[in-house]
């Protein structure tokens, strides 16, 4: 697995510098809410998104992060995936992209689903930006059920 993301990160850095676009990393943490059929409870994630600048206001890349409700057994997953990003009025973020959830408890299967955010961006230079924002994942999982997560995630972008 941690060949797989070091490949990903190290094919988007190619790429990037290949065109010489610039490569933007928000390491970032949330914390939410997370509900489905039987499970319900806090939810916490952490990790980071390694983004390439299109222009001045659309971005595309690449999350890795870990998303988790403490003392459940039953979920914890590995997200990874590909987003795309727009910055509307200068400050507003927001994006969309389709993520691999691996399941790292016992139970459970792997599956997909969308992630989606709504921020705000805070410029204190132009290499250094402080993010807050609203994100959702929606779960697919088989027989037409889903997972749903809502967090509050704060994250700095250099």
């Amino acid at each position: 697995m941690k060949k797989l993301i070091i490949g990903l990160i190290f094919i988007l850095a190619v790429n990037a510098f290949s065109y010489g676009q610039t490569v933007l990393i928000r390491p970032n943490v949330a914390i939410g809410y997370f509900s489905a059929s039987d499970i319900r409870g806090l939810a916490f994630n952490y990790g980071v998104k390694v983004l390439l600048s299109s222009n001045d206001f659309q971005r595309y890349g690449i999350l890795v992060d870990h998303l988790t409700i403490p003392g459940s057994n039953q979920v914890s997953y590995l997200r990874t995936g590909i987003m795309i990003e727009q910055i509307l009025f200068g400050h507003f973020n927001t994006g969309i992209g389709t993520i691999g959830y691996i399941n790292l408890a016992q139970t459970g299967q792997n599956t997909f689903g969308l992630y989606t955010h709504l921020g705000f961006e805070y410029n204190f230079t132009r290499r250094l930006n402080i993010v807050v924002s609203y994100q959702s994942d929606f779960i697919f999982r088989k027989h037409f059920s889903m997972y749903n997560a809502f967090l509050i995630g704060f994250g700095i972008q250099f």
